[in-house]
């Protein structure tokens, strides 16, 4: 009995699909593409129910959205102290390498934080006191310039007024304006500390979310790379874990480059500060640093507090303060930033300034912060693609 011949795969792609499957295919697209259409119109006409929508999904997922970020800020510690670990105590148990290790990093990145925080606020209190304590000295300071100004003007036949200062009711106006309830400065800033506090469940629960994805993100990674490979086809898969891979990788390199750069301009500016002679040198150091974390614009934020600290305590020095800043952040801006932090997302200057400048437009703080980083992965990919179609022509 002849067996019937099989069809080769070369048969198979001489015969045509049939035209009834292609009719339906295009039918199938249309259909989709109408449905997207109607249901992108529908979101236009009702946008305010929309975003109070997207609004409560978010606050659902805050929690988790704020411990992904907290994790993946303690896994850029994590990681160099895991391998130094692994080198130095080599005889150890290994099941003491992710606990330890990630203790440390916790206490590491939380430690900083809280130490910054409460080096600010003791600084901000004492130049506070300072500066009412001193209020007198000023008024007279000013009423002899003011003085010797009128007495220049007479010269020249120009009257000015007589300026007198009461020194005894500025203090008392000061005074009120700091602590008087309902507009004063301390409610309003207790105010501000009680909806802060609103938010530190969230924190919590994240922190508590961070941790868990540390202690088993190998594991965690496995499982959604097993998902994404059995959703998706193969092609797909393996190109949005590629584009996952570059995501993590830019903003590892990213932060780690963050860090370098604000941990740099921290040091200059203690050591620049205590040439100077200006007071608080550690406190503004360490507050300019932290700010740094946000690209380029950063750390003007924190000279501004540090500006305002010192002029509270000693107005003279804070104009060579903020000269002294002026200075920094064109060393910042124009060698540190783009060779330390550009060089480790593997973005140009320019690109890393317009990415900057664009994200704040559009998301303010959060636009900054994470501007750099999507944007390196999209000159990424954006380079593969070119190296792709240059390779086929």
């Amino acid at each position: 009995m002849e067996k019937k011949p099989q069809n080769t795969a070369s048969d198979r792609n001489e015969n045509p699909a049939p035209q009834g499957s292609k009719w339906q295919t295009i039918i199938r697209y249309i259909a989709r593409t109408l449905v997207l259409l109607i249901v992108f119109a529908w979101a236009l006409v009702n946008l305010d129910a929309v975003l109070r929508f997207l609004g409560k999904v978010l606050a659902l997922f805050t929690p988790f959205l704020i411990g992904g970020a907290i994790a993946f800020l303690i896994n850029v510690v994590l990681r160099p102290l895991e391998c130094c670990w692994n080198k130095v105590c080599r005889k150890a148990p290994a099941k003491l390498v992710r606990p330890v290790c990630l203790t440390a990093s916790t206490v590491l990145v939380f430690g900083i934080l809280f130490a910054v925080v409460f080096m600010m606020i003791p600084s901000l209190r004492e130049s506070g006191e300072e500066f009412v304590q001193n209020i007198p000295l000023y008024v007279e300071e000013i009423g002899r310039w003011w003085t010797g100004v009128v007495q220049f003007a007479a010269k020249y036949k120009i009257v000015l007024p007589e300026y007198t200062i009461d020194s005894d009711l500025l203090i008392e106006k000061l005074t009120a304006l700091i602590s008087d309830e309902g507009s004063g400065i301390l409610t309003v800033t207790w105010g501000a500390a009680t909806s802060v506090l609103s938010v530190l469940v969230d924190v919590l629960l994240g922190l508590v979310f961070a941790l868990y994805l540390l202690a088993k993100k190998e594991v965690v990674a496995a499982h959604l790379k097993k998902l994404v490979v059995t959703v998706l086809p193969q092609k797909k898969a393996q190109r949005l874990l590629s584009i996952a891979s570059l995501t993590n990788q830019t903003f590892t390199n990213f932060v780690s480059g963050q860090l370098t750069e604000a941990v740099i301009i921290g040091v200059l500016c203690f050591f620049g500060m205590l040439i100077l002679g200006i007071p608080y040198a550690g406190a503004v150091s360490a507050f300019v640093a932290v700010t740094a974390l946000v690209p380029i614009f950063g750390a003007w934020l924190g000279g501004g507090l540090g500006a305002f600290l010192i002029l509270l305590a000693e107005p003279g020095k804070a104009l060579w303060f903020i000269l002294f800043l002026l200075v920094l952040q064109q060393v910042e801006g124009n060698l540190i930033y783009p060779k330390v932090v550009g060089k480790s997302v593997g973005l140009p200057g320019l690109l890393v300034l317009m990415a900057v400048t664009i994200g704040g437009e559009a998301f303010g703080i959060l636009g900054m912060l994470f501007s750099v980083p999507v944007c390196a992965v999209l000159y990424s990919l954006y380079l593969e693609f070119m190296k792709k179609a240059s390779a086929r022509h």
